[in-house]
């Protein structure tokens, strides 16, 4: 306090609270609490997961949360702490059953009704007993719905979780109600390179907390609307084709979503277990890598195959 080179940068939580960090000349940074993200002019600081520091990606500095301190390099993140596994695209009953009962903690259904693998309302309440009755959770996918479609498709169905997959669902977020949990899709190249922007990130909210009188602008840029997402998932840039990216290049934000990340694009039974090795996601997603030559129908035994494969990757890299 008291420094003339000075700057307030606004703190997102997920209860969508403001506070504030102050940043020194001497790179001394003040945090008041237990945040998510921070932004400010100089970039995007991310908590790192499991540990009391925030991150500037684009200078490997690390700040501790409630005291002031020197920037230090980052500690690396844990392990991912859950085998999960969601089987998407499921278009019948028959396959929900078949993908829970075999270990899948998600059954994901594409309710966009342009997808090949789309299916009605009245076959998505079948879908959605048979997961529940073998004990996975299912997740509704949108792509160009609206806020307002997504619940009422949501409430008919009989789904809390919304698996925001396209440009129109993903700005929905931030006025969906919290009981909908969300996964948020982001979209990465053949490099790795995610191309798309966090969970309320749109550039123009980014841009008002750029400049000398960007603190002025900290209390309406977190009045936008809902932020917080359950899961981020990493998928290619044409989702649903089974094209796999560079998993080795893969750089997730830390701290921006409630329980960590998914993994999708190219996945299958030969090949997920590597991908666990590498990335170490929260959860693997699967759809075209498990469907039969049709691209529609799953193939019960890969199915099998994938959920096992993954599940003992997982706990294979947590016991290393």
């Amino acid at each position: 306090h008291g420094c003339a080179d000075r700057a307030n940068f606004a703190i997102q939580r997920s209860a969508s609270s403001c506070l504030y960090v102050t940043r020194l000349m001497n790179m001394t940074f003040q945090v008041s609490a237990m945040n998510t993200r921070i932004h400010g002019s100089t970039g995007i600081f991310n908590r790192q997961k499991h540990a009391n520091v925030f991150v500037l990606p684009s200078a490997n500095r690390a700040v501790s949360r409630g005291t002031s301190t020197r920037c230090s390099a980052a500690p690396k993140s844990a392990a991912s702490p859950s085998p999960l596994v969601k089987v998407c695209g499921v278009t019948s009953p028959e396959d929900a059953a078949q993908a829970a009962g075999a270990g899948a903690d998600f059954v994901g259904m594409i309710l966009w009704p342009n997808a090949k693998r789309s299916i009605k309302a009245s076959v998505a309440k079948e879908v959605v007993a048979a997961a529940r009755e073998n004990g996975a959770e299912p997740v509704g996918v949108f792509v160009s719905e609206n806020a307002e479609q997504i619940i009422s498709f949501c409430d008919d169905v009989g789904i809390s979780w919304a698996q925001l997959h396209g440009d129109n669902s993903r700005k929905a977020l931030k006025d969906l109600p919290t009981k909908y949990k969300a996964i948020y899709v982001m979209n990465a190249d053949v490099e790795g390179k995610l191309l798309t922007l966090l969970p309320g990130d749109d550039e123009d909210a980014v841009n008002e907390l750029v400049g000398p009188n960007a603190w002025r602008k900290a209390s309406d840029w977190m009045s936008r609307g809902r932020r917080s997402v359950e899961y981020l998932l990493v998928d290619g840039m044409n989702a649903g084709s089974g094209e796999a990216f560079d998993w080795h290049k893969l750089k997730m934000p830390m701290g921006a979503s409630r329980k960590g990340f998914a993994l999708a694009g190219g996945l299958n039974p030969d090949n997920v277990a590597e991908a666990v090795r590498i990335v170490k996601p929260t959860v693997v997603d699967v759809s075209s890598g498990v469907t039969q030559e049709c691209g529609i129908k799953k193939d019960h035994a890969k199915v099998t195959a994938f959920v096992h494969n993954a599940k003992s990757a997982f706990n294979c890299t947590q016991s290393s």
